[in-house]
């Protein structure tokens, strides 16, 4: 691993010391991600307790948004890391979590050529990294409270 991607790792760890939900913390995590190693987009996939999925696509210079319905498959008992290609877009693809059952994935895609062995040894960092960091924190901010002048919005917080 090379000192610049060593650095970008460095800034990754930073992103992540802060206390925030992950939603918030996405665009630091995958700008200092895309530093390190090019792609066209990252995809996360985190499970929660009750085994729910909850996905997010970031794009550079993008904010992140949930992918498609229908277009992520569920976690498998047995997550492994994959390199694939279709139609030109290469793509991996790294287990997330502590233990046997990943709690996530990590998913990169670009066009421009396959991921080298360098790069997936970067990314198996980052992705122990993103583990770590991710752990036992809220996918999304809380709900604004309501106002009290507010119509229609629900029930107070």
């Amino acid at each position: 691993m090379n000192a610049s991607a060593q650095a970008r790792l460095l800034e990754m760890a930073a992103a992540l010391r802060r206390k925030a939900p992950v939603q918030n913390l996405l665009v630091e995590v995958t700008k200092a991600l895309l530093a390190a190693v090019p792609a066209d987009g990252v995809r996360y996939d985190l499970s929660d307790e009750t085994n729910r999925l909850w996905s997010r696509v970031v794009r550079p210079g993008q904010e992140p948004e949930r992918p498609g319905l229908g277009s992520v498959t569920p976690l498998r008992s047995k997550e492994t890391f994959q390199r694939t290609e279709e139609d030109g877009l290469y793509g991996v693809s790294l287990p997330l979590g502590i233990g046997e059952p990943a709690s996530g994935r990590l998913v990169l895609k670009r066009r421009s050529a396959p991921f080298s062995d360098e790069e997936v040894e970067v990314l198996r960092s980052a992705a122990d990294l993103i583990s770590l960091g991710f752990r036992a924190r809220p996918f999304d901010p809380p709900p604004k409270p309501r106002g009290p002048f507010d119509e229609d919005a629900g029930p107070l917080v």
